[in-house]
């Protein structure tokens, strides 16, 4: 069984290392450059099993993008991780107070990505916010 990973991002780097990072494991990736066709995607397709979304994003924020997903009965038990590299604490109360279960700085390792996703996959109540 595939993980389904719904990543909303605008930097074809972040994407390309993201489905780099996450490729080697058991998950299905599905890129979007922006929060508004992460949406089409969550309210057309089968369910995600988690969210990726930069903090800024075209249009939509990423802080709006979650907002949505945690108002909607379908998406709201989705976890969430937030990315950003311009990380300060307001920022990451911010992703918290909107729904976000973890918040990783870029550049983010190998490691802190992996993990942050297997943790809330195999446990979505674990908030790790701040990883």
């Amino acid at each position: 069984m595939a993980w389904r990973v719904l990543v909303a991002d605008d930097d074809p780097e972040i994407c390309t290392l993201i489905k780099t990072i996450l490729g080697k494991g058991p998950y299905e990736i599905t890129l979007c450059q922006d929060a508004e066709s992460a949406l089409v995607h969550i309210q057309r397709e089968e369910p995600y099993d988690i969210l990726i979304s930069d903090f800024m994003l075209p249009g939509i924020s990423g802080i709006e993008l979650i907002t949505q997903v945690r108002q909607n009965a379908a998406t709201a038990r989705m976890p969430i991780v937030m990315i950003s590299g311009h990380s300060n604490y307001a920022m990451d109360a911010r992703a918290k107070t909107a729904g976000a279960n973890a918040f990783l700085n870029k550049p983010f390792t190998l490691s802190q990505l992996r993990t942050t996703v297997h943790q809330l996959l195999t446990d979505p109540l674990h908030s790790v916010l701040g990883a």
